[in-house]
């Protein structure tokens, strides 16, 4: 999957069972309207808000790649990524339900490109970059 989008939530990192870390943030992407339909007490602006952005679960399997995601995708940072669209399926240890999760990994073959920043933001700089193979 490939995907330009603005990072919604700070980055967090995990520790596996296996002790390899994930980095996990949301992406939010332009929407498709033409399967929505609005409220219906709702105002066209309130509908078209609502209605464009689509957010999508990223797990940012490389520790390096996962370290620069962390140190440099605040909110609002403009992202190019490209990874492996997966699907998680689970016991829900407190319903006992099972529950299936989308979401976009990013794994070996797998790249993040830093588009645009917030203005505090700073991007990568050329020797970090280096040690993740783009330069």
């Amino acid at each position: 999957a490939i995907l330009v989008g603005q990072v919604g939530q700070t980055p967090i990192n995990k520790k596996l069972k296996s002790g390899l870390s994930v980095t996990l943030f949301s992406l939010g992407t332009g929407g498709i309207r033409n399967n929505r339909r609005p409220y219906g007490n709702e105002e066209p602006v309130e509908y078209a808000n609502r209605c464009a952005i689509q957010w999508h679960r990223v797990c940012v399997y490389q520790e390096h790649l996962g370290g620069l995601v962390l140190k440099h995708a605040l909110p609002g940072t403009t992202l190019y990524l490209e990874g492996n669209l997966e699907m998680k399926v689970f016991a829900d240890p407190i319903s006992g339900m099972v529950r299936r999760l989308r979401e976009i990994s990013v794994r070996r073959n797998g790249r993040i490109v830093f588009l645009g920043n917030v203005d505090k933001a700073e991007g990568p700089a050329t020797g970090e970059m280096k040690g993740v193979g783009f330069f």
